[in-house]
């Protein structure tokens, strides 16, 4: 318990193949202070579940180097074994992302690069009006001052994180770039407090059943490491992450000298971008299902039908009357020729007379 009170904390891990780092923070979207951070072995993880104590473990993020591969699956059987729930797989790039779109929030940077180097790879992610974008690159001073310079953006500063040996001397080495170049004391927890960012916002979503989530404010607990000037320097990532700084707090100027204190209208962050850390390996709980409420009684009601009117008779068609065809007409058979004359028949059976005898038309 922290002063007395039950709280929600948020647990990320991050594994190279040299080790793995923790860090616990408070409240429910892993903004709020850094409650402790260590680096362990898989195999001593009850001592990062000893330091949840009584509060409430809302969210466990864990991401893992290809290299360790083999750590992160025995590490996620423990976290099974013991029966933690809310356990969210999150890739090295969400992680990146979710750390560096906050400390563009929180410290007001129109554009900002982030480049977390780990023993097996680097991470660089520019952070711009657009959104987050990554890029991942092999841990030398080489290949991430490249894509730096190579980028199209021109980031206000350039923080340098990360569990690598020297982290110092390697934010050191970069140059050819304009912007300033931050590093911090504790950067080695870098990675697994991006983790516990996105992871924490990934259990939110899946408990709110919403379509899309925004983090909030760019993680509204970072606090602006450049308050009035732009400077090339050393501070504790505590700072970054939620932590004010104190009086017995290092803070070293880095091979570069301070520009000069310039004031700069309140701006309006860029819109903040969608995190995406998706439960991969360890299936979160489902969310329990509704109680279904007793359906209401339903009153019967007796309905009087009105009775269909009769059909009416189709109106009565006339047939026409029969009209009897006309019969056919009586056959008169055709006058018989008339009989020939007596005279006629001799003078036919005498044809020489015939030829001197011209008949009398009138007989």
């Amino acid at each position: 318990m922290i002063g007395g009170k039950q709280v929600d904390l948020v647990l990320g891990l991050s594994m190279t193949s040299a080790d793995v780092r923790w860090v616990l923070v408070e409240g429910s979207t892993a903004e709020g202070a850094t409650i402790c951070r260590d680096a362990v072995d898989a195999d001593t993880l009850d001592d990062v579940i000893t330091a949840v104590g009584e509060n409430r473990l809302h969210a466990i993020g864990v991401t893992w180097a290809t290299e360790a591969e083999t750590v992160a699956s025995t590490l996620l059987d423990a976290l099974a074994a013991r029966g933690l729930g809310n356990v969210i797989t999150v890739s090295e790039q969400e992680a990146a992302e979710a750390l560096a779109t906050g400390i563009a929030d929180r410290g007001g940077y129109g554009e900002l690069a982030v480049c977390i180097v780990d023993p097996d790879d680097a991470l660089v992610a520019f952070v711009d009006a657009d959104g987050v974008t990554t890029d991942r690159v092999d841990p030398t001073v080489d290949d991430v001052t490249a894509v730096l310079a190579g980028s199209d953006g021109r980031p206000e500063a350039i923080f340098v994180l990360g569990s690598a040996d020297d982290i110092d001397g390697f934010a050191s080495s970069i140059d050819g770039v304009a912007a300033p170049v931050i590093t911090a004391a504790d950067a080695d927890v870098a990675l697994a407090r991006g983790t516990a960012l996105a992871s924490a916002q990934a259990v939110n979503i899946l408990e709110t059943r919403q379509a899309r989530w925004r983090l909030p404010s760019r993680i509204g607990a970072l606090t602006s490491v450049v308050a009035s000037a732009v400077v090339v320097f050393v501070v504790s990532l505590s700072a970054a992450l939620g932590l004010s700084l104190t009086p017995d707090t290092d803070s070293t100027v880095a091979q570069r000298d301070t520009v000069a204190t310039t004031d700069q209208p309140a701006r309006v962050p860029a819109a903040p971008s969608v995190a995406q850390a998706v439960p991969r390996t360890v299936p979160v709980a489902p969310p329990p299902e509704p109680v279904a409420l007793p359906p209401e009684a339903v009153v019967a009601e007796t309905i009087v039908e009105a009775a269909a009117p009769a059909p009416q008779a189709a109106p009565q068609v006339e047939p026409p009357a029969y009209v009897p065809p006309a019969p056919a007409p009586n056959y008169v058979p055709p006058a018989p020729p008339p009989q020939p004359r007596l005279r006629d028949r001799i003078i036919e059976h005498i044809p020489i007379i015939g030829r001197f005898h011209q008949p009398n038309p009138n007989g």
